[in-house]
């Protein structure tokens, strides 16, 4: 009785295995409208057709991005199922097989460290920067190629940022210092111009440029537009509260920096993706309701953008 008993069980383990296996590799996608940005001939906002035997995710998608740890080790891939309204991180051992096309690439930050955000923001935008395949001088190359050397950025950023007396809480000033090395120039925009401030952001992400974003924050957390998953996860529903920018009058909670690394389109709005170091996931604002709400302290946010 003991070994039938743990016949079946073997049985039945194999069987969920098997099953397993069998949806863990079964989505595919095809182009239906590329958008060629930067380097990459798949860009965030490209069109697709997503396939699985899962029908949550199959059906029309756009691309918002192939996710990079900081050691250049693929962790998901970035889809908006129109239908569903639901981003998806799919991992690459989901695909039947990958598309050899090169596709844009976002970094999968480190999640910050306590009050940090704005040095984070600073190592994401030069991680991001080294991704898009910015060659410069060729010193941000060999940064980001050890782990070591991704560490001492990190730790320098927060050095600067917060303990340089010289550019203390100065984005422009750290920037350009990082310019002289790796090979930019850099420069800020302040404004209470939505249409300057969208325009500054929207020419840069769509040559595959990053953009630091920051801002000051009100006492509550906004919605993500859209809701977020890990495809093929249990309990795989991501965190969908963001932070944005304060509305004038409300109390000012703190600082905040993100990074902005590419845009979208999806029913007749423009969203942008971020790299916000509260989560390793890159998140999606929606552009006009988060910038454009005549409320909102445009005026208090700085732009930084390099080149």
């Amino acid at each position: 009785m003991y070994n039938r008993q743990k016949s079946i069980g073997f049985i039945a383990a194999l069987i969920l295995l098997i099953s397993v296996q069998a949806r863990a590799s079964d989505v595919s996608s095809t182009v239906v409208n590329a958008i060629e940005t930067g380097n990459f001939a798949i860009g965030i906002g490209s069109t697709v057709n997503l396939k699985s035997n899962d029908p949550n995710i199959s059906g029309p998608a756009v691309f918002i991005g192939s996710t990079v740890k900081p050691d250049g080790t693929n962790s998901y891939q970035m889809y908006l199922n129109t239908k569903s309204k639901t981003v998806y991180y799919i991992q690459p051992e989901n695909f039947t097989r990958l598309n050899p096309v090169k596709q844009q690439k976002v970094l999968d930050s480190y999640e910050q460290a306590g009050g940090t955000c704005s040095a984070y923001a600073i190592n994401n935008f030069l991680q991001q920067t080294n991704l898009t395949g910015f060659e410069g001088s060729g010193e941000l190359q060999k940064a980001v190629s050890t782990e070591e050397g991704r560490t001492n950025l990190l730790a320098d950023a927060i050095n600067e940022y917060y303990l340089t007396t010289s550019h203390q809480y100065s984005l422009k000033g750290i920037m350009n210092k990082y310019g002289k090395k790796f090979g930019f120039s850099c420069n800020k925009l302040q404004t209470d111009s939505f249409e300057k401030a969208s325009a500054l952001i929207l020419s840069h992400v769509k040559l595959g440029l990053p953009v630091i974003v920051s801002f000051s924050i009100g006492p509550a957390m906004a919605k993500s537009p859209f809701a977020l998953e890990i495809y093929d996860q249990p309990n795989g529903e991501l965190d969908n509260r963001l932070w944005i920018p304060r509305k004038t009058g409300e109390r000012n909670s703190g600082g905040h920096s993100i990074t902005a690394v590419g845009s979208f389109e999806a029913n007749k709005k423009t969203y942008l993706v971020m790299i916000d170091s509260d989560w390793s996931e890159p998140r999606v604002w929606d552009m006009e309701a988060f910038l454009h709400d005549p409320k909102t302290a445009l005026n208090e946010m700085e732009f930084i953008t390099c080149e």
